[in-house]
Order: structure tokens, then C-alpha cells, then sequence
């Protein structure tokens, strides 16, 4: 049964999504007290608090996504953190754009949803102070696993969920960062590896990809014979468990790139 919002439902599941943004603050985003960072695509805002740790009580975190509903979520959630606010808004549209605010862009899982990646590029490099640095992981495609079980689950609304993509291959992408005016730091691919995402039954999966979709995948096309030939494929061995493990070139893509101390003219 699917309980509450697509909103609630993300912050139940996108712990695998926190899990690869969290160890990229880990590898990218030094303890900056006193700092001022955007989060781009917050979510729920669990990694906004992470980052408000970051920066003391002196800095500020400002978590922004065009969710209005997960951005309620965020901040009912997260209230008691006095250095985090959320805001909606996009990678068009934010606190600061354009105005030099911030120390450190950081976004997790979001460009591949932007359709006007220049545009992106461009808002984030006016919204850095000069020497401010953006730090970003994203998909160059459809995961294997997300493909198999749209296709296989959702046949009415592949043309839909696919449509909500835009990928970018990592060579396009470093090119509109270098043209928006960054210095690439870093840029490379991290693949997937035993990363098994498992589902303890055919519900609880139908419940992730209904709210990592914003409910575009429909739970209701989801008919007895095609969960039993998913699960027949994908089972873990354990009773009603079904396990999806990336394809051997599954992977995603990091980003790290900063603003020129005096941007040329």
C-alpha cells in the first residue's frame, strides 16, 4: 500500500541516493566553517544537514528543489537546524543566482534531470564568489536496473519515465562546464559495482520507483504476472526478496570544478 506523498515515500527510499552524495561531501566538501553552500536538489534535505554540520553555526546551508512537497518535507524535518533553510526552486531559479553567494554548489542526482544544461552551468558559476567550487555526481544514462524495471513493470509509461531524462555523456558535460567558465578539478566515472540494490518484497520496490519518479511510475500497471516474472529473475533466493545488480558498466559520473579567483573578463 502506498502511504502519504511521493514526498514522504523519496525520504523513506533515496537512501541509496544519500549513501553516493554523502561520500562524495565526504571525498570534496572540507569542514568550511563560517561557508555558505547551496544544495541544488535537495530532496528531502538529509544532505543539506550533513553539509549544515560542515559549516558551523557561523555558515549557512540553503537547500533548494523544485518539489514544493519535498520541500515541506524538509522543512518540517530538518525545523531545529538553525543554519538550513530550503526553498523551492531550480537550477533556473534560486537564492543568490547570479550574485556571487556561495563557497561550494553542491548537488546530488539532479543534472540528469535538467533539460537546459548551459543555462545550469552559467547560474552556478554567477552564484559561486570567485575561488568557489561546484561538487555534483550524475547519471550519463539510464541505470540498467531502472531499465529493466520500467520496461518490465511500467510498459504503458516507458515512453513517459524516459522522457523526464536528460542525460548527458560525461565529454558534453565537462565541455559546458569549461564554456559556462570553470576549471575542472576533477571528472571521472565511479561505477556501480556491488552496489545490489535489494527490495524485501514486490511491494516495497514498486514503492521506490513510485517515488524516485514523482509518482510516474504507476504501482497500478503493475499486474500479479509481471511482478512474478521480475521477481522469478531478480529473486534473491530469500522469500519474496528480489535483488537488482547493476550491469558491469553501470556507473556514475563526478564532477568537481571551480570558479576562477578573478573570472576572466
Amino acid at each position: 500500500m502506498l502511504k502519504g506523498n511521493t514526498a514522504e515515500g523519496y525520504k523513506q527510499n533515496s537512501s541509496r541516493q544519500r549513501q553516493f552524495g554523502r561520500q562524495l561531501i565526504q571525498d570534496y566538501v572540507n569542514r568550511l566553517p563560517g561557508a555558505a553552500i547551496l544544495d541544488l536538489g535537495c530532496g528531502t534535505g538529509e544532505l543539506s544537514t550533513y553539509l549544515a554540520e560542515l559549516v558551523g553555526q557561523n555558515g549557512s546551508v540553503t537547500g533548494v528543489d523544485p518539489d514544493v512537497d519535498r520541500i515541506k518535507v524538509a522543512q518540517e524535518s530538518h525545523k531545529g537546524v538553525k543554519n538550513l533553510s530550503f526553498v523551492e526552486g531550480s537550477t533556473s531559479n534560486f537564492p543568490g543566482v547570479g550574485s556571487e553567494t556561495y563557497d561550494i554548489i553542491y548537488s546530488s542526482a539532479v543534472l540528469h534531470w535538467v533539460p537546459d544544461k548551459k543555462e545550469a552551468f552559467e547560474n552556478m558559476f554567477s552564484s559561486l564568489k570567485p575561488a568557489g567550487k561546484i561538487v555534483l555526481w550524475y547519471n550519463d544514462r539510464l541505470p540498467t536496473t531502472h531499465d529493466r524495471v520500467y520496461r518490465e513493470l511500467n510498459p504503458e509509461n516507458l515512453e513517459k519515465l524516459l522522457n523526464r531524462l536528460h542525460c548527458e555523456t560525461r565529454p558534453v558535460i565537462e565541455e559546458i562546464c569549461t564554456t559556462a567558465g570553470f576549471d575542472i578539478l576533477k571528472s571521472y566515472d565511479v561505477k556501480f559495482g556491488d552496489s545490489t540494490h535489494v527490495f524485501e518484497n514486490g511491494e516495497s520496490l514498486c514503492n521506490f520507483f513510485w517515488a524516485t519518479t514523482h509518482g510516474v511510475f504507476d504501482p497500478k500497471l503493475v499486474t500479479e504476472d509481471r511482478l512474478a516474472s521480475l521477481c522469478a529473475r531478480y529473486s534473491s533466493g530469500k522469500a519474496g526478496e528480489i535483488k537488482l545488480c547493476p550491469a558491469e558498466n553501470d556507473f556514475y559520473s563526478v564532477l568537481v570544478a571551480v570558479k576562477p579567483a578573478k573570472a576572466a573578463e
